[in-house]
This record gives structure tokens, C-alpha cells and sequence, in this order.
């Protein structure tokens, strides 16, 4: 009973520490997309902008709550909530090494929790029964499920290696040598899945405001869009923590992997301020035309090693 009090006591100050990291991210992205475009971020609200995020999530929080006409109400009003709800329990994979807490099969649970964010967002592009709505939510479900394929098949190349699905044995096998260093290429395939997973610039196509206006999340206002946006940065921060851990194996590491995480935070927003958005035939070209069939190279090439035991 004591132990599992200790572990409930650590996620709950994970959890504590990931929310606040979400409100600082939002100051950080307003900041550098400033300097980008050569202007002030927020910079008046108290000292130097700071309870920016603070501000921002009371005026949100007390808001009106518009309802369109002939919407369903209840998946409505509960679909942000479960998709927040989700967006939490990807942090259930987070290895606490002090109290030898580690899920045996993480990277499972991370693949079941990925698939399920594709039927909320149906869901509350669905319940808002608008055609902005409709059209952003076709675009984002068909971009979700072409990248989570190429997603998958990536980490199955590392899995091969490691020969677990547990987060723990990234770092045993990557004491001596990273797999960054001899897998570069995969490594920079899955931060492109991970950018159209997470639906970020250049792949921001169901919030393409010159075409949807705002895409899927047009309808939503108040705690509803909160809970929305929170969802997207907890997933970026925890496709940031995932790509580093997997590749540089930084279990005990936790400074330098909190700096990479901090890295890829800002790689995310650079990459928005720096690229214009893609084309969509262009991006459907580049999953089933290039990345899809490297990575099933590589499959393909890693197994024949495995199989004559060259990683062992």
C-alpha cells in the first residue's frame, strides 16, 4: 500500500510539472515566433510577460460556452475532455527508475493510446456539425493513419534491436553507442511522422486557417478549446521525451533528456515560423512514395541482421 501511495504521489507531481510545462511552452512559442517575425512576443503582463499563460487560461476559463445549432450535445461537450484524458495517460509510460516503476509493455500502450486520439478527433469534428469541421477532420484522420503506419514500423526497427517494448531496455542497450549515431535516417523519419502525427507545422493541414478558418476545433470556445489545446502540447512534449529516449537511451539522464525535450519544443516552433505548409498531395507523396518504403527497407535489413545475430 506504501509503495503504490509513493507511485501515485510521483505522477501526480509529473502530472503537476507536465501542466505547467504546457503553460510555459505556449509563452515560449508566442516569444520566438515574435523574434521570428521580428516583433514583441508578450511581453506586458506583469514581469516581462511571464503569468502570460496565467492570463490567457483565466480569460479562456471564464468565457462564454457557444453551442452550434444542431449539434450533439454530449459528445460535444465530452469529447475535448477524453481527448485531454488521453493526451495524460501517455505519461503513464514515463519510467520512474527510483521506485522501479516501469511499464513492461509501454511502447504497446503508447501504440493503443495513439490510435484512439483518431476517433476523438472524428468525434468532435462530428458533434460540431459544421463543414469546416467535417473537411479538417478528413483531412487530419487520413494524414493520422497514413503517418501512424510509417510511425509504428519505425520503432518496430528499434524494437528488433532491443528485442522488449520496454522503455528500460533503450537505455540498456545504448550504455556504449546511441542508436542516433548508425540510425540517423530513421531518426529523422520519425520526427517527420512525429510532426504529422501531432499535426504541426509544416503538416498543419485540418487547421489550415486560409482554407477551415480553424479546422476541427472551429466550434469549440471556453474550457472545451482548453482542453483541446492543452491535448496538443502534452503531445508534443511526450513525442519529444519518446523520440530522445528511444534514440539516445536517456533513462537516467533526466537533465539532458529535459534539455532535448526543451530542444525539440523549440525545433517545433522554429520549424513553424521557418516553413511555409505543404502541399497535400505533396505530403500523402511522402509517406506512401518515400518514407513508407525506407522504412520497410530498413525493416527488412535490420531483421537480416537480427536474424544472423550481428546485434548481439
Amino acid at each position: 500500500m506504501y509503495y503504490m501511495l509513493i507511485i501515485m504521489f510521483n505522477f501526480l507531481i509529473l502530472f503537476i510539472m507536465v501542466f505547467m510545462s504546457v503553460a510555459f511552452f505556449t509563452l515560449l512559442e508566442r516569444s520566438i515566433l515574435g523574434y521570428i517575425q521580428l516583433r514583441s512576443g508578450p511581453n506586458k503582463f506583469l514581469f516581462k510577460g511571464v503569468f502570460q499563460p496565467m492570463g490567457d487560461g483565466l480569460k479562456l476559463f471564464f468565457k462564454e460556452v457557444n453551442y452550434p445549432f444542431n449539434m450533439n450535445f454530449y459528445v460535444f461537450l465530452f469529447s475535448p475532455m477524453l481527448g485531454l484524458f488521453i493526451s495524460i495517460i501517455f505519461w503513464f509510460i514515463y519510467p520512474f527508475i527510483s521506485n522501479n516503476f516501469i511499464m513492461s509493455l509501454g511502447l504497446i500502450f503508447m501504440f493503443c493510446c495513439s490510435s484512439l486520439m483518431v476517433y476523438i478527433f472524428l468525434m468532435i469534428s462530428w458533434s460540431s456539425n459544421s463543414n469546416y469541421s467535417v473537411l479538417g477532420m478528413i483531412r487530419f484522420i487520413s494524414q493520422m493513419i497514413s503517418y501512424e503506419v510509417s510511425m509504428m514500423l519505425i520503432i518496430l526497427n528499434l524494437l528488433f534491436m532491443i528485442n522488449s517494448f520496454n522503455l528500460n531496455d533503450f537505455y540498456i542497450y545504448q550504455i556504449n553507442i546511441s542508436f542516433f549515431i548508425f540510425l540517423f535516417f530513421l531518426f529523422i523519419m520519425l520526427l517527420i511522422s512525429f510532426l504529422a502525427e501531432m499535426n504541426r507545422s509544416p503538416f498543419d493541414f485540418s487547421e489550415g486557417e486560409s482554407e477551415l478558418v480553424s479546422g476541427f476545433n472551429i466550434e469549440f470556445s471556453s474550457m472545451s478549446f482548453i482542453f483541446i489545446f492543452m491535448s496538443e502540447y502534452l503531445s508534443i512534449m511526450f513525442m519529444g521525451m519518446m523520440l530522445f529516449e528511444m534514440f539516445f537511451g536517456l533513462m537516467f539522464n533526466k537533465i539532458y533528456l529535459n534539455i532535448l525535450v526543451l530542444f525539440f519544443m523549440f525545433l517545433v516552433i522554429w520549424l513553424r515560423g521557418f516553413l511555409p505548409r505543404f502541399r497535400y498531395d505533396k505530403l500523402m507523396y511522402l509517406i506512401w512514395k518515400l518514407i513508407l518504403p525506407l522504412t520497410l527497407f530498413m525493416f527488412m535489413f535490420n531483421y537480416s541482421l537480427k536474424l544472423f545475430n550481428l546485434y548481439h
